[in-house]
C-alpha cells in the first residue's frame, strides 16, 4: 500500500451545530464558519498523522478568504461537512482549501486559508515541510 502524501489528500468530516451558533435572524453566524474551518483543518491534519496538540510547532493563520454562499438555517441538532484540502505550497507556508457544505453536498461557504508554522518556545518560523510535519508524534488515546 502506498502512503497518502498532504498533495493527494483530501479530508471530509462532519461538525456538530450547536444552538449558539445562530444569530437573531436564524442564520449560522458568520464568525461560526471560520471555528468550522479550523475544526477541519485539525482534522485533516490529524487523518494525516500530523499531530501538533503536543509539538513545539503551531500553525498560524497567515490569510484568510472566506465566501459566503448560502445562509444556513437555524437547526440546533444540525450537522454540516467541513471538505478540505491541500491548495499549495511554499517554502515557508502552505494553502489549505475548505469548502463547508451541508450534508446533501451544497457548499454553502468556500474558504482559502494560508498557514504558517513557529515554534510555540522560541516564535521562530519554520519551513512549511508537509512531510516532516507527517513525522509528528501524537497522543496516544
Amino acid at each position: 500500500m502506498t502512503a497518502v502524501t498532504p498533495q493527494e489528500f483530501e479530508h471530509t468530516c462532519e461538525v456538530a451545530l450547536r444552538p449558539n451558533d445562530f444569530d437573531w435572524a436564524g442564520h449560522l453566524n458568520n464568525s461560526v464558519h471560520v471555528q468550522l474551518l479550523e475544526s477541519g483543518r485539525w482534522q485533516w491534519g490529524l487523518a494525516l498523522g500530523a499531530d501538533l496538540r503536543d509539538s513545539s510547532l503551531v500553525a498560524v493563520v497567515l490569510q484568510l478568504q472566506l465566501d459566503y454562499l448560502k445562509t444556513v438555517d437555524w437547526d440546533p441538532v444540525g450537522r454540516l461537512v467541513v471538505r478540505t484540502s491541500l491548495a499549495g505550497r511554499s517554502s515557508y507556508s502552505f494553502t489549505l482549501s475548505q469548502d463547508i457544505e451541508r450534508t446533501d453536498g451544497t457548499v454553502v461557504a468556500r474558504g482559502k486559508v494560508r498557514l504558517g508554522l513557529v515554534d510555540r518556545d522560541t516564535k521562530q518560523i519554520h519551513r512549511a515541510d508537509l512531510q516532516a510535519l507527517l513525522n509528528t508524534p501524537g497522543r496516544v488515546a
